[in-house]
């Protein structure tokens, strides 16, 4: 383990010239946007891993945090945000960005820099999401040592080889802060994975003190108190299956340790199954990277729910978006076609009304009669028998749970056998594949 854990370290903690050019970056920056500061902003300051001394060796972005009077109505706060962001790096090409408020990200020598508007309160008084970000930084600076440190940048590695590292709605999974809570609760790399190897359902991660009977209300599938903030659930923004992966993960590489864990492995991919995934490719709106994702995801898992419903097994599904324009849906089925008829079953005999209701709304049905159960039961012809179609009719009806107004093109159905984009191709990849690491390679 003590081999494992040196070598993996020494291949994510950054070199002392990295960190010598990226202190250049961010100074220049945060110059450039000191010098676009208007009296309503009280102070700029280094926010996110790079303020934290947590991130990792060749992937390095840079918060700068603009503290904005409370005093300030949102719709300026947030002009104020825009505009000091875009005149600050107008040399660098900015871009507007969204998460709960739009902010400013351009490129400084090939480093991501993000400026981000937050208004200057007290902890506890919060008035924009980005407000605890601050409290954050202090957090982590004050908790967490050079060691720790060290081991939350392992757990960062750990989490990117599992694809599960990231709190943005595309993965579900452990944002950068979570990783740091993990190790400030325990203690280094392998306590955290000690630990989330016997995790269940439900279970309460908390660094501090909290409010056991607040902690009810919540219902994720692991509950991560913030300790700035103890009414604020960090595993919110975490999917079940991320969970789910980090205990298997956790399992698998606490019974046989290798640098393997530290590095993302191509997982095993079934090619057999590509003829029984179902595609649909279409164009959408642009929106947000978190809006789009967002809306894709309701809306795959409303196509999946009504295939289900229509009596197709779903075994897995998936979606996919360059975040620009196109987007798709994949479902892996058990079969794309159906049986033109099937049964259905009605009340016990016994009950005599209900028997009478439910013959007189069969309509018609091919065939009745008393099963061995004592119910009555009927076959009756399927509406829909092809997958493809019924997918193609949900996606171009706005009360199918498909999110209003996303979908702009022709929808193009297929199977996954066929030749597509990457984008797709991985998409269909992951409903056919096996995580090796995690289930023996």
């Amino acid at each position: 383990m003590t081999d494992v854990l040196a070598r993996a370290l020494a291949a994510c903690e950054p070199t002392p010239a990295e960190a010598t050019k990226l202190d250049g970056i961010a100074k220049l920056a945060k110059d450039l946007v000191e010098q676009a500061k208007t009296p309503e902003v009280k102070e700029v300051v280094f926010g996110g891993s790079y303020a934290k001394g947590t991130w990792l060796r060749g992937d390095a972005d840079i918060d700068i945090f603009v503290k904005i009077d409370p005093a300030v109505d949102e719709q300026t706060f947030e002009k104020i945000g825009v505009e000091m962001g875009k005149k600050a790096l107008a040399k660098f090409r900015p871009t507007l960005r969204y998460s709960d408020h739009p902010y400013v990200e351009a490129f400084v020598r090939g480093v991501r820099i993000n400026v981000v508007p937050c208004y200057d309160v007290e902890r506890g008084k919060w008035k924009s999401a980005a407000d605890r970000s601050t409290f954050h930084t202090e957090y982590v600076t004050r908790t967490l040592g050079a060691e720790k440190r060290a081991h939350v940048r392992l757990l960062k590695k750990f989490l990117k080889s599992a694809g599960i590292y990231g709190a943005e709605i595309s993965t579900g999974g452990f944002s950068g802060y979570v990783s740091e809570v993990l190790v400030a609760k325990y203690g280094s790399l392998e306590g955290v994975l000690a630990a989330a190897s016997e995790f269940r359902q439900g279970q309460v991660i908390a660094v501090g003190d909290y409010d056991p009977d607040f902690v009810k209300g919540f219902s994720s599938p692991l509950v991560i108190i913030d300790p700035v903030d103890p009414r604020r659930n960090l595993g919110t923004a975490v999917s079940p299956e991320c969970a789910g992966r980090l205990v298997l993960a956790a399992r698998a590489f606490l019974n046989k340790p290798s640098v393997r864990f530290f590095s993302r492995q191509k997982p095993r991919v079934n090619k057999k199954l590509y003829p029984h995934v179902l595609v649909a490719e279409f164009s959408h709106r642009r929106r947000s990277p978190d809006t789009i994702w967002g809306q894709m995801k309701r809306s795959q898992n409303a196509v999946a729910k009504q295939l289900e419903l229509a009596g197709f097994a779903v075994i897995r599904s998936t979606c996919t978006t360059d975040e620009e324009t196109r987007g798709a849906f994949a479902f892996l089925l058990e079969s794309h076609t159906l049986a033109p008829y099937t049964t259905r079953k009605g009340p016990e005999i016994f009950r005599a009304k209900d028997v009478a209701s439910f013959v007189a709304k069969a309509n018609g049905p091919l065939v009745m009669w008393a099963d061995r159960e004592m119910r009555v039961s009927t076959i009756v012809r399927r509406k829909e028998t092809d997958a493809g179609r019924l997918v193609r009719a949900l996606l171009n009806n706005d009360g199918s749970g498909v999110a209003r107004g996303m979908i702009t093109g022709n929808v193009k159905i297929y199977t996954g056998n066929r030749r597509s984009s990457p984008l797709v191709k991985q998409a269909v990849d992951e409903l056919a594949s096996t995580e090796g690491l995690i289930f023996g390679s």
